[in-house]
């Protein structure tokens, strides 16, 4: 029921997610088309309140804010304007606008926003270069390692363990262990243990009352009384003894099913421990010169 529950959460994620991936795409087309228009309030107030959403697709983040602070330029609002281009540039330091697109007032004000935060425009771009440096070593290092391991001769060590017919009939559970059942022959091992101990206790029970069959009895309720007992522990016993009984059988039974005579397992062997002259010898090139009819030529042979 939990496994289900979570199953249908996940789904319900999955779908809300989707829901509001449609709906940025959505507001952001809505507010481009108010731009494109040239309804620069209506722009602004759409991409505003899109921008509120903290959308997560980095592309639309991106034209949000360049068409936000274009539509503040176009508006006269050069504060929230320089807000959005350094929001821009914050995330791409490198970042320029088309000069084929906006009108030159529009890139005039862009590069005076830029050349007034050329020093922190600068450090931004520094350190996002030496954050992509280290990710490419980082990646290059775990590349490097990982074909190192590919390269690295794996050795298998082969054992052969040998069973015997003869445990494998053995009652409380020695079958079991030696089938590496251990949680099985624990059960059978306790279960028989303690059938045995019942039917030793109650044999000695009733042979004691047997034993006191002869001496006389004060009256006949002390006599119901002593039957009652004395067939009370002799059913007990037989029943422990056949359920003990049929537990070894169940238990041999099983032990005979997954019985194997052999069982090969393999085990992986460090390069040390495995014996140099089986290890496999690495290959060597011979580079030699050697005489043609023109003159001296390179012959190039590997040995293994």
């Amino acid at each position: 029921m939990e496994k289900a529950i979570a199953t249908v959460g996940a789904v319900l994620v999955l779908l809300v997610a989707a829901r509001s991936g449609a709906d940025e795409f959505q507001d952001f087309a809505n507010a481009k088309n108010a731009y494109e228009a040239g309804e620069y309030e209506t722009a602004v107030a759409r991409f505003e309140e899109l921008r509120a959403t903290q959308p997560k697709n980095k592309g639309l983040v991106e034209e949000l804010h360049k068409l936000l602070a274009v539509s503040y330029v176009f508006l006269g609002n050069a504060t929230k304007a320089e807000e959005n281009f350094l929001e821009l540039l914050s995330a791409d330091p490198e970042f320029a606008l088309d000069p084929l697109v906006f009108p030159i007032d529009v890139i005039d004000f862009f590069a005076e926003v830029k050349a007034r935060h050329a020093e922190r425009l600068s450090a931004l771009a520094e350190a996002r270069a030496a954050e992509e440096a280290a990710r490419e070593e980082a990646d290059a290092e775990k590349r490097r390692l990982e074909l190192e391991r590919l390269k690295r001769n794996v050795y298998l060590g082969r054992e052969t363990e040998r069973r015997s017919l003869l445990v494998a009939m053995l009652p409380f559970g020695a079958g079991q262990f030696q089938n590496g059942h251990k949680v099985k022959g624990g059960l059978l091992l306790g279960g028989e243990l303690l059938l045995t101990t019942g039917a030793i206790t109650t044999f000695i029970l009733h042979e004691r009352l047997r034993g006191a069959a002869a001496d006389p009895f004060e009256s006949a309720s002390e006599r119901q009384r002593y039957e009652r007992l004395e067939a009370g522990y002799r059913i007990a016993n037989t029943a422990t003894v056949v359920a003990l009984g049929a537990m070894m059988i169940a238990g041999i039974i099983d032990s005979l099913f997954y019985f194997q005579k052999e069982v090969v397992t393999w085990n992986r062997l460090e390069e040390r421990e495995v014996p140099k002259e089986l290890r496999p010898k690495p290959v060597a090139a011979i580079v030699a010169p050697f005489p043609t009819p023109g003159g001296v030529g390179i012959a190039a042979a590997a040995r293994f």
